[in-house]
């Protein structure tokens, strides 16, 4: 009798054990806490956090920032290459193209032009080669050889004044 008292309580028992188990081995351990503060690196000095936003235009120009989000401000704009391209520049440093997203959001009315100061938003990518320029953007050969030495261009999504 006690035989079957155990029989009766024991196999649901394992059952139940195996089923918790499996469970746990899907689910996998808690996930580690993340970092707050910025990125450790080997060198002397802490290293800015890879998600922030670069800021000048001389960061803008580096191969590292593609793909990083940008954010300009006060800078001037030289010179209107297209309804949609423009050079930009910042004191002594040297110029970086911005591309207009179609879609560009603006906080306010601001007229592109050059000499205006804007604070542009947007996302460094890398250019593209002289011939996809003149088929994407529609720029004549001469403006994209140009253009395309320049090795990254800034993809503007926001315009404040």
């Amino acid at each position: 009798m006690a035989r079957r008292a155990v029989v009766r309580l024991g196999i649901p028992a394992l059952i139940v054990a195996a089923l918790a188990v499996a469970a746990l081995w899907r689910v996998g351990p808690p996930p580690r806490e993340k970092p707050t503060g910025p990125v450790a690196t080997s060198g002397t000095s802490p290293a800015k956090s890879i998600t922030e936003p670069v800021k000048t235009i001389a960061e803008v120009m580096s191969n590292n920032a593609i793909g990083r989000e940008a954010s300009l401000e006060h800078v001037t704009i030289r010179e209107m290459v297209g309804e949609r391209f423009y050079w930009i520049e910042s004191g002594d440093q040297k110029p970086v193209f911005v591309v207009l997203d179609p879609d560009v959001k603006r906080t306010t009315e601001t007229t592109l032009r050059p000499g205006a100061r804007v604070t542009l938003v947007g996302i460094v990518r890398p250019m593209p080669m002289s011939g996809q320029i003149e088929q994407q953007w529609h720029l004549p050969e001469a403006a994209a050889v140009v253009i395309a030495g320049s090795g990254t261009y800034l993809h503007v999504t926001e315009i404040r004044q």
